[in-house]
């Protein structure tokens, strides 16, 4: 990996990924953390990120809502996704609206953040 990234990790208070875990500081350059709508929107407005990931397990459908604001917003953003396996059948609709996901248990957490830290969010602009 030759850069590290900016990203906005939006995930609510009772999601199950560990938002405190030390992959972020790891393999990411900045990560804010917002744990509502309100808060994120607040962060997309006044910072730039290279990435943003959402935990979307919690409240599946409200999360695609907001995420396909975000990307109507800014069409341009790179933005993941992170989907519980009991929703799975969410995933095609994710993938249509130009969102990247990860079908993942809290388990796979750090392994999906290192995955998504190789990803290049500029590569698919210079195409």
């Amino acid at each position: 990996m030759s850069r590290k990234w900016n990203i906005l990790f939006i995930a609510e208070d009772n999601s199950m990924m560990d938002s405190s875990t030390p992959v972020f500081d790891q393999v990411f350059n900045k990560v804010d953390k917002a744990a509502t709508k309100e808060e994120a929107i607040k962060y997309i407005d006044n910072n730039q990120y290279d990435i943003i990931i959402s935990d979307i397990s919690v409240e599946v459908m409200e999360g695609v809502i907001f995420l396909k604001e975000i990307k109507e917003k800014k069409p341009n953003q790179s933005i993941f996704a992170l989907v519980s396996s009991k929703d799975t059948d969410k995933l095609y609709l994710i993938a249509n609206l130009g969102i990247h996901a990860f079908e993942l248990s809290p388990e796979d957490f750090d392994l999906a953040l290192e995955q998504i830290a190789n990803f290049d969010p500029y590569a698919q602009e210079e195409e």
